[in-house]
């Protein structure tokens, strides 16, 4: 019996082609979770997607600006203040994006592995922080997506429809099955906005990536998944309600 030629034992590790490689994968994540996983799950990965997907962030960041000045002058104009001419449009709010694109990626990213990791080791899966940064990452180009729908449909409105933050929010979660005389509390609308279908599709990406990198059974990543997201869609219907009330939305 003969020894298997170097080649073919190496030929999968030699496969990787920095920057393309980590970009079809997060191409294909939406649509093949398993095997995007089952690829990286010797090798976990984060800095290359991490770049990618916060270049994506940082356009899309900067495609929003016209709607974000339109809301500062709205805002300014309420509290009586003056509107610098060109505010929002110079160069340094350009450099200021720049930097703040990537940065918000990584922080939010941080803090979701470190709440994924906590909870996989409580129930016994075999994690480190950097597999579930794997995870995490992996599940942006869902919220990329939706950052897109978002500015296509503002884009559609047009940029003079935006008459105050509550605007800003284009939902696809289910607080579009109430009818429209429903009053909401800006907690709860939040709240039934984060729950829609790509949210639902990124908790099952979510959860394979778990079970895959983690090694954990399918009902262990299915708890791990479902808790992160009820404590992520807490936090941000919080985080959304206590801007509301300070934009005075």
């Amino acid at each position: 019996m003969t020894a298997p030629a170097p080649e073919a034992t190496t030929a999968t590790a030699t496969a990787y082609t920095p920057v393309v490689t980590d970009l079809m994968r997060l191409a294909r994540v939406s649509f093949s979770p398993a095997a995007v996983y089952e690829e990286v799950r010797e090798r976990p990965t984060f800095w290359m997607p991490w770049a990618i997907v916060a270049v994506a962030y940082t356009a899309i960041q900067l495609l929003m600006r016209p709607f974000q000045q339109r809301l500062g002058e709205l805002m300014a104009a309420q509290a009586g203040r003056p509107t610098p001419a060109g505010a929002g449009g110079g160069a340094a709010s350009t450099i200021i994006g720049l930097v703040a694109g990537p940065l918000t990626v990584l922080v939010i990213c941080a803090i979701a592995a470190g709440i994924l990791y906590v909870i996989t080791a409580a129930l016994g899966g075999e994690t480190t922080f950097k597999k579930m940064l794997t995870v995490t990452i992996f599940t942006w180009p869902l919220a990329i997506l939706t950052q897109l729908l978002t500015w296509g449909v503002l884009t559609m409105r047009g940029v003079d429809s935006i008459t105050g933050p509550t605007d800003m929010i284009v939902s696809l979660g289910v607080d579009n099955l109430l009818p429209s005389s429903v009053q909401l509390g800006h907690f709860l609308r939040f709240l039934l906005v984060g729950i829609g279908p790509i949210q639902i599709w990124s908790l099952a990406i979510t959860a394979i990536g778990i079970s895959i990198l983690a090694k954990a059974s399918k009902g262990q990543a299915w708890t791990v998944a479902t808790v992160y997201f009820v404590l992520a869609l807490l936090m941000t219907a919080g985080l959304g309600a206590l801007g509301m009330k300070m934009v005075g939305g």
